[in-house]
C-alpha cells in the first residue's frame, strides 16, 4: 500500500490511465464495521462483471440508485481511504446508473430443490440464491425437533416431537426425514400450506432436502412439480469427494468431532443416492467455485412467461 505522496502520485496517474469500463453487478455486500482509514459509514462491495468480460471486487459509491442485482454500473475516481498520515487513496468506484429491470415472471407450481450432503455448501448456495432471486423467489421454512443452534440462517420452525406426529397424522406435513444423531432426535419437514402460500403469491418456492425429502416432495407434488439440482463437492474420486467434505465440516467449525463422524457418514449415504435414484434429479451441479454454481443454478431456475 502507497504511503508517501509520490507514491500516491505514481498510482493515481497510473489508475487514469487505466480503461474505465462500465459492467453490470452481480452480487454485493454492506460493511457495516469499515475497517480502520475506510470512514466510519457503512458502504457497499460488490462483483461486477465488466464488459470485456472480466471480473472485479469494488467499492459501490453513495451516488446514483440502490444498488441491484443486474443493474448497470459505471466507474467512479474517488476517495477510497485514507492512510494514517492523512493521504487518500483514490480508486474506482462504481455508480449504479440504471438498475436492472423488475423480473417479472408467471411462476407454474414448482419446487426448486437443492440436495446435497453436509460440507458440500447447501446453506451458502442457498443463502446467494435468495437474494439473486429476491424479486421472485422465497425459501420454504423448515419444521424441525431439533434444538435451535446459534446464528443459524436458515428459516427453522421448531416444534416438539409431539407437535410434528400430529402434523404428519393431519396430512399437513407433506415430505419429512430423521436425521440420526447421538444426541437428540432430529426430524425435519415441510408443510404443504407453506410451499402454496408461495405458490399463491406468484413466488418460486426454494427447498433444502436429502433424498428422503425430495421423494416425499415428489411423491406429494408430482415429480414434475420439482426442479431438482443435486449438489456435489469437486473431486474425481469417490474418495477425493468425502475428503473435500471432511475438509469444509472441520474448518466451518460448528461441530464436534462426533458431530463430524455423524455428518460424514450420512453425507457417504447422500452421495449414494445420487446414483440409486438418478430419475429424482434433474441436474447434478459440482460446487467448486461458489459464485459460477449459483449463477448456473439461477439460470436454470428461470421460468419466463
Amino acid at each position: 500500500m502507497p504511503n508517501s505522496a509520490p507514491e500516491l502520485h505514481r498510482r493515481l496517474k497510473k489508475i487514469k490511465e487505466q480503461p474505465a469500463t462500465p459492467g453490470t453487478l452481480l452480487s454485493f455486500t454492506t460493511i457495516h464495521n469499515p475497517p480502520h482509514g475506510f470512514g466510519s459509514e457503512p458502504y457497499s462491495v460488490g462483483l461486477i462483471q465488466l464488459e470485456d468480460g472480466s471480473r472485479v471486487h469494488a467499492q459501490l459509491t453513495h451516488d446514483g440508485y440502490i444498488p441491484t442485482i443486474g443493474a448497470h454500473v459505471v466507474p467512479r475516481l474517488r476517495r477510497i481511504r485514507t492512510l494514517e498520515n492523512g493521504l487518500f487513496v483514490n480508486g474506482y468506484k462504481y455508480e449504479v446508473v440504471e438498475t436492472a429491470p423488475e423480473v417479472k415472471l408467471h411462476i407454474q407450481q414448482y419446487v426448486l430443490a437443492l440436495t446435497g450432503p453436509s460440507g458440500v455448501g447447501k446453506t451458502t448456495i442457498t443463502r446467494m440464491l435468495t437474494s439473486l432471486m429476491s424479486s421472485y423467489a422465497d425459501q420454504v421454512p423448515i419444521y424441525t425437533t431439533r434444538q435451535p443452534k446459534k446464528n443459524e440462517v436458515e428459516p427453522y420452525t421448531y416444534v416438539t416431537k409431539q407437535e410434528f406426529d400430529r402434523m404428519i397424522e393431519s396430512k399437513k406435513m407433506i415430505a419429512y426425514t430423521h436425521m440420526e444423531s447421538n444426541s437428540e432426535e432430529r426430524y425435519y419437514g415441510y408443510c404443504r400450506d407453506d410451499i402454496e402460500k408461495i405458490w399463491k403469491s406468484g413466488r418460486l418456492p426454494l427447498v433444502v432436502t436429502d433424498i428422503h425429502l425430495l421423494k416425499g416432495l415428489s411423491e406429494s407434488l408430482g415429480r414434475r412439480a420439482i426442479l431438482s439440482c443435486g449438489l456435489l463437492p469437486p473431486g474425481k474420486s469417490r474418495r477425493r469427494m468425502i475428503s473435500n467434505l471432511l475438509h469444509r465440516l472441520r474448518i466451518r467449525g460448528r461441530d464436534t468431532e462426533a458431530q463430524i463422524q455423524e455428518r460424514l457418514k450420512v453425507a457417504t449415504y447422500d452421495l449414494d443416492a445420487f446414483d440409486a435414484h438418478p430419475h429424482l434429479f434433474d441436474h447434478l451441479v459440482v460446487n467448486d467455485k461458489l459464485e459460477a454454481c449459483v449463477e448456473h443454478i439461477g439460470a436454470l431456475a428461470v421460468r419466463p412467461a
